[in-house]
């Protein structure tokens, strides 16, 4: 990979390419709240889009006593290590040539390691095995023409399309342009959860096996989200084929500047969307661009 910025740059940054929206939140469960005593939250999400649109969601593991310092300090570390590999990540997301799965699982490995040091790090600052720091790790880094994505653990990633509307495209005239409208779909296998045993979490014993990653086009792409499982409780099926039409008007409102950490914070805490769910802590990212913008 090249470590040169001025020979992996090509154009203008996507930032300026395209205009990216981002927002994320991270809120207690009521499970959590009501315990005695109570829970902090264990989820963290942060987001950032300059140079570049990147989303970090960590969910900390319930067992695990400091797993909320765990999830905070790896999402401030995925974000500024991101920041750090730009001429990286310029030279392997936003150029025309298409690079090999090995190349792209490598870089990936890289971001995880970094992750399993900086709790490696903590927890001896802090006098605590690793394992009580412990948690999951989603995260989405885009470029001009791909998108990188990571998972280890639960959770969920979801990218939205501008599609044209099957019905609409059918009965065009000549010279018209199809109504567009958004596509939903999740990323990776499913996470079933700690108590399930298969849920894995960032720590030392992680293996390179478990870490799930790949590459998107951006073609089309309107929007990302990524949130913990709590949050996915209510926004995505157990089996990940059906994802609520909430996570557009979400991402509608974002791009359209209308969306605020408020109003996730509301919705996470409202009667609807607690009722028969695990209380669970809830987290999500969200980046949105204008529906105008080129690639």
């Amino acid at each position: 990979m090249p470590v040169d910025a001025s020979s992996a740059r090509h154009g203008p940054t996507l930032a300026e390419a395209r205009q990216w929206s981002a927002l994320a939140v991270a809120t207690t469960g009521l499970a959590h709240l009501e315990a005695t005593p109570p829970v902090p939250c264990q989820d963290a999400a942060g987001t950032r889009t300059t140079p570049r649109p990147v989303l970090v969601v960590a969910d900390g593991a319930g067992s695990s006593s400091a797993s909320d310092i765990g999830a905070r300090a790896v999402v401030s570390a995925m974000l500024r290590l991101i920041e750090t590999l730009e001429p990286q990540l310029a030279w392997l997301l936003d150029g025309p040539q298409e690079h090999s799965r090995e190349t792209l699982k490598q870089f990936a490995e890289l971001l995880v390691s970094h992750a399993q040091g900086t709790l490696i790090d903590r927890a001896a600052e802090l006098s605590r095995p690793v394992r009580d720091l412990r948690c999951t790790l989603l995260l989405a880094v885009l470029g001009r023409e791909r998108l990188l994505w990571l998972k280890v653990g639960d959770g969920e990633l979801v990218l939205e399309r501008a599609i044209p509307e099957p019905s609409s495209s059918s009965e065009l005239a000549e010279g018209e342009t199809p109504t567009l409208v958004p596509q939903l779909a999740t990323l990776g296998e499913r996470g079933k959860g700690e108590f399930a045993n298969q849920t894995q979490f960032v720590d030392e014993r992680l293996e390179v096996g478990q870490i799930q990653c790949g590459s998107e086009t951006t073609e089309a792409l309107t929007g990302i989200a990524l949130m913990s499982d709590g949050a996915a409780e209510k926004l995505v099926s157990y089996d990940g084929t059906q994802v609520s039409g909430q996570l557009s008007h979400w991402l509608n409102d974002l791009r359209q500047e209308r969306l605020r950490q408020r109003d996730l914070v509301r919705c996470f805490y409202s009667e609807s969307f607690c009722r028969g769910t695990s209380g669970d802590d809830r987290s999500i990212a969200l980046a949105s661009c204008r529906l105008g913008d080129k690639r």
